[in-house]
C-alpha cells in the first residue's frame, strides 16, 4: 500500500515536490521509483484521474503538529507576560498613590526598679456616647450638657486623670501591663430609639470620623506616657461593640454583628494606632471578649446583655454570670460591663462585677426613670497575687457641679 500511494502522489504532483515533501533529493526519489518498477506504474497512473493521498509518515504528521500548537503556546505565554507585566505596573502604580506615609514613634522607654511589687493597669473606656446633644433644658433642674465641645474638654480630662493615676502608682510599684479595653456606645448612632435624631448634634458617620481622630490623639499620648515616662512594658486595646452603634435599632433584626458604628470606629482608630507599641489588638463584634490581666481572666461586655430600667439588674448580673459560663466554657473572675451608667463593684462570690460609668451624665431620658449619673471612668489596678487591688475614678465633672442643689422657686424661709 506505500508503493500505490507513492505511484499516486508522484503522477499527481511530480517527483520533485514528492522529494522534498518527504525530505529527500529527487535524484533519491527517481532512484528508490527505478530499483522498485515503479516508474511504468506512475506513467500508468498519469493517464488516469490521480486520487492524491499523502505520502507523509504518521509519525512527521504528529510531530509536525506538535510543533505548531508548541509555536502558538510560545506566541500566547509571552503576549500573556507582556499582559501581566502591564498589570502589575498599573497595579503598583496604584499602590505607590494611594501609599500613606507612617511614621513609627521612636519611643524611649524608661526601665523601672524591679524591687518593686508589680501591678496592672485597667483604663475601660465605655459610654463615650460622642455625637449626642444634651440640652440642659432637656433634663430635670437643667443638669445636663452634652456636646462635642463638652467631649472634647472630658476627653482631655480623661487623658489627664489617667496619666496622673498611673504616675502615681508608678512611684510605689512595677506596672508590667496597660490593657484598654473600648466597651461599646462609643458613638450615638441615629436608630436607637424614637426621635433620638432630635438629640444629636452630628450624624453616624461623622461621629465615627470625628471620633476616631479624636481617640487616635488621646490613645497615642497615653501611650507615649506609658512608654517613655513609665516603662510599661506590654500595651493592649481590646473592643466589644455596643447597642448605640448597631444599625437599625431593636427593630434593625438579625443583622450581621459588624453592621455596628462602634465597630467601624474601633476598626478605624485600631488601624491608625497599627505603627505605635501596641502589642496587641482585638476586636470582638459578637459582644463578649475575654483578656488576662495579671493572670486574671476577665470577661467584658457593652452590658445590654442584661436588661434593666433606671437602676441596676442584680438579678439579671447573676443570671449572665451562670450562663456565660455555660455559652463559653470560661470562668471570668472579673466582669467588665457598662450601658446602664452607673458606676459599680458587686462581688459574686470570689469573682466581681466592674460596672463603668459614662461620659454623658444626665439626658432627656433622665426625667423618665428620675436618675442621672454623674460622668465618669476608671483605672483599675490589678495583681498577680491579690487580683483587683484598687480603683481610680476620673470625674469629668467637679464635686461642687456635681452636687448643685436644683433650683428652687419661691420666697425664702
Amino acid at each position: 500500500p506505500a508503493h500505490d500511494n507513492l505511484v499516486l502522489a508522484v503522477a499527481a504532483r511530480g517527483t520533485i515536490a514528492v522529494a522534498k515533501e518527504l525530505g529527500r533529493t529527487r535524484n533519491a526519489l527517481s532512484g528508490y521509483l527505478t530499483r522498485h518498477d515503479l516508474n511504468e506504474r506512475v506513467r500508468e497512473a498519469r493517464k488516469e484521474e490521480p486520487t492524491v493521498l499523502s505520502v507523509v509518515a504518521p509519525e512527521r504528521i504528529k510531530a509536525d503538529q506538535d510543533a505548531a500548537v508548541m509555536k502558538a503556546l510560545k506566541r500566547e505565554n509571552a503576549e500573556y507576560a507582556k499582559a501581566l507585566a502591564t498589570q502589575e505596573q498599573f497595579f503598583q502604580r496604584v499602590v505607590e498613590a494611594t501609599r500613606l506615609p507612617v511614621n513609627v514613634p521612636k519611643y524611649r522607654p524608661i526601665k523601672q526598679s524591679a524591687k518593686k511589687p508589680t501591678r496592672s493597669v485597667i483604663c475601660p473606656i465605655y459610654d463615650q456616647q460622642f455625637g449626642q446633644f444634651v440640652r440642659a433644658s432637656d433634663t430635670p433642674g437643667n443638669q445636663g450638657n452634652f456636646s462635642v465641645k463638652v467631649f472634647d474638654e472630658r476627653l482631655a480630662r480623661w487623658v489627664e486623670g489617667v496619666t496622673s493615676v498611673i504616675r502615681q502608682y508608678a512611684t510605689a510599684y512595677r506596672l508590667e501591663e496597660l490593657l484598654i479595653p473600648f466597651g461599646g456606645d462609643h458613638v450615638e448612632g441615629d436608630e436607637i430609639f424614637a426621635g433620638q435624631a432630635w438629640q444629636l448634634e452630628l450624624d453616624p458617620a461623622q461621629q465615627v470620623w470625628q471620633l476616631a481622630l479624636k481617640m487616635d490623639s488621646a490613645i497615642r499620648e497615653v501611650v507615649r506616657f506609658a512608654k517613655e515616662e513609665i516603662g510599661i512594658p506590654f500595651i493592649a486595646l481590646y473592643a466589644v461593640t455596643g447597642n448605640h452603634g448597631r444599625v437599625g435599632g431593636k427593630r434593625g433584626g438579625a443583622r450581621p454583628a459588624t453592621y455596628n458604628w462602634d465597630w467601624l470606629f474601633e476598626t478605624i482608630l485600631f488601624d491608625r494606632l497599627a505603627s505605635e507599641p501596641i502589642d496587641e489588638f482585638a476586636i470582638e463584634p459578637g459582644g463578649s471578649l475575654f483578656f488576662r490581666c495579671a493572670g486574671h481572666e476577665f470577661q467584658a461586655i457593652h452590658g445590654d446583655q442584661i436588661r434593666g430600667w433606671g437602676g441596676l439588674p442584680f438579678y439579671g448580673l447573676s443570671k449572665h454570670d451562670g450562663r456565660s459560663i455555660r455559652m463559653h466554657s470560661r470562668i471570668h473572675r472579673y466582669m467588665l460591663m457598662g450601658h446602664h451608667h452607673q458606676r459599680a463593684e458587686i462581688p459574686n462570690g470570689a469573682g466581681e462585677t466592674l460596672v463603668s460609668g459614662d461620659w454623658v451624665g444626665a439626658n432627656n431620658l433622665s426625667g423618665m426613670i428620675s436618675a442621672a449619673s454623674r460622668p465618669q471612668q476608671s483605672v483599675i489596678f490589678v495583681a498577680e497575687k491579690w487580683g483587683v487591688t484598687g480603683t481610680e475614678r476620673i470625674y469629668f465633672t467637679p464635686a461642687d457641679e456635681a452636687y448643685e442643689p436644683t433650683q428652687i422657686h419661691g420666697r425664702a424661709a
